[in-house]
């Protein structure tokens, strides 16, 4: 079983730009006794190749200049979990490396998308809010029919009470909204019985510790040549593999 990633990171440039950096993220999906001593999913033998490109370039260059999914497998592996943040040009870069993936929206992400609806009705921080995202947390992760049940308590949720009614109205509905768009994404209960992974937390790491320190760390040799150097620094080749 393969897993596979997409993220990008937003890298600053000499003069105050910034460029986003695509990471694609490539691994074995195993379990292992986590730092609680129970097992669960993780993804291992990771490697992962790094682009300052759009979309479409990058995509091309995974799948056919440095070709990294041949190296990987990726077509021929039985299984492939594509655990992503739910951009849209991640889903088309899935389309071209392996359009059977399982697509899976990454778990953290969806409770962020909770706890934007959340705070406009119940307040930022508070215990209300707090129990609530608690409650649909839970339920999303492990009921059989969590998605569908969390869409319930989100048209549920009362707007009308919020100090800005219309803004969390507007919140809600771009919430169900997201949800509804990407149902067979968050089946959790389902995917953690088949022991698929939830969470991206690979990709993101790579974005961060790579990605970023590399090129903010050569900011300020840039120079004149700024747009010249970072462009070369993040289309060098940036393979590397995590044990």
């Amino acid at each position: 079983m393969q897993y596979l990633s997409a993220d990008g990171a937003m890298v600053p440039l000499v003069g105050g730009e910034w460029a986003e950096v695509k990471t694609l993220a490539l691994g074995e999906v195993q379990m292992r006794r986590g730092a609680d001593g129970l097992p669960e999913v993780q993804a291992t033998e990771l490697s992962y190749f790094s682009r300052l490109a759009d979309a479409d370039s990058f995509t091309h260059q995974a799948y056919e200049t440095h070709r990294e999914t041949h190296r990987r497998g990726t077509e021929n592996a039985k299984v492939v979990c594509a655990v992503q943040d739910g951009a849209e040009w991640e889903q088309g870069l899935v389309d071209v490396l392996r359009a059977d993936a399982v697509r899976i929206l990454d778990f953290p992400h969806a409770i962020e998308h909770l706890t934007a609806e959340a705070q406009p009705v119940f307040g930022i921080g508070t215990p209300e809010m707090k129990a609530w995202l608690s409650q649909q947390a839970h339920t999303l992760k492990h009921a059989a029919d969590g998605a569908r049940q969390v869409l319930t308590a989100l048209a549920k949720l009362p707007a009308q009470l919020a100090v800005d009614p219309t803004a969390a109205a507007e919140a809600r509905d771009r919430t169900v909204t997201y949800f509804t768009k990407r149902l067979t994404q968050v089946q959790y209960a389902t995917f953690q019985a088949a022991g698929y992974p939830i969470g991206s937390g690979s990709t993101e790491r790579a974005n961060k510790v790579v990605v970023e320190a590399r090129l903010k760390g050569q900011r300020d040799a840039l120079g004149s040549r700024a747009r010249q150097s970072a462009g070369s620094a993040a289309n060098g080749r940036m393979y590397q593999s995590l044990g």
